[in-house]
């Protein structure tokens, strides 16, 4: 069993791998993403308005063996920027060779996919 030092380590290396990525990808100066600390309330990676406004994701880290459950999915929720798919990014631990992955639910990415005004509004 891992120690609470080792798991959070694992946490935010992913949300720095997440930070990065959304960062290389559209762009972004830095400061405009930023990974949380550890134990923090809100969204594991945080965007600026206009980090958001090119990508409109609020994003929950899980760096796990297992798929993450439902809870997961309604921590995100919870902690969503208005006119932003709630989203949580997840790395199964030990698996160096797989993607990270995201997990939402298909009535949230419908919704989102339906209006893409929704993605400026922010």
């Amino acid at each position: 069993m891992s120690k609470p030092q080792s798991r959070k380590a694992k946490g935010r290396h992913l949300q720095q791998h997440v930070r990065d990525r959304i960062t290389t990808v559209f762009g972004l100066e830095e400061g405009d993403v930023e990974s949380r600390s550890m134990g923090a309330g809100g969204v594991d990676v945080m965007l600026s308005p206009k980090a958001r406004k090119m990508c409109p994701l609020s994003i929950e880290c899980k760096n796990t063996r297992v798929t993450p459950s439902m809870k997961a999915i309604e921590q995100a929720r919870y902690n969503t920027y208005p006119d932003t798919l709630p989203v949580v990014t997840w790395k199964p631990h030990g698996k160096q060779y797989m993607d990270t992955l995201c997990l939402i639910s298909l009535e949230d990415l419908l919704a989102f996919l339906a209006d893409p005004r929704r993605r400026y509004e922010i």
